[in-house]
């Protein structure tokens, strides 16, 4: 008497199946999240130099949300690329239709003094921009460092050229987490 073949698990497609679905995964993995390493320390104290982050596809192109304030995001290698080697990690300050005004080491929103939830504060320079209806202003985190829209390289970010947002640290693991 012969065995048939019918049982789960036997034929190609049963035999292969837990890599078929590893495949699938890492296929819709890689298209919605990617790691970024950061190089640098513009992002200080919130993301270390080296530190690797994964960084969700996310993009605000037209007719999407708009990113919510004091996220941080990264944007594409052709806006960055204008005053930086490497992608731009920054913190989201500024929202569609919004006037920034950094005077005196302060930013202002709107006229109010904006500090972020864990206290960063101030920034360097002097400026004053309303944004559009599809920019947004971005701070990095050390606000030393001059790479977002301070500098008259990049200004206000349009919506579209956002990459997407930082969802956690994947290394080192001792800050493995979400990143606020």
């Amino acid at each position: 008497m012969q065995k048939q073949n019918n049982a789960r698990g036997s034929g190609w497609r049963g035999r292969n199946a837990p890599y078929i679905i590893a495949f699938t995964l890492a296929v819709v993995m890689f298209m919605l999240v990617a790691p970024e390493v950061n190089e640098g320390d513009a992002m200080s104290p919130t993301i270390s130099d080296g530190q690797v982050m994964v960084v969700s596809k996310s993009s605000y192109a037209p007719n999407r949300d708009i990113p919510e304030r004091g996220k941080l995001v990264i944007l594409e290698k052709t806006e960055s690329q204008k005053i930086s080697d490497d992608n731009i990690i920054a913190r989201v300050v500024g929202l569609p239709g919004e006037t920034i005004e950094i005077r005196n080491g302060k930013v202002y929103i709107d006229g109010t003094e904006y500090v972020t939830d864990d206290g960063i504060r101030g920034a360097s320079g002097d400026m004053k921009v309303t944004l559009g209806e599809r920019e947004v202003f971005l701070l990095c985190d050390n606000r030393n460092e001059m790479t977002d829209s301070r500098n008259d390289g990049l200004g206000p970010v349009d919506m579209k050229e956002i990459k997407g947002n930082v969802l956690f640290c994947l290394w080192p693991f001792s800050e493995f987490g979400g990143i606020d």
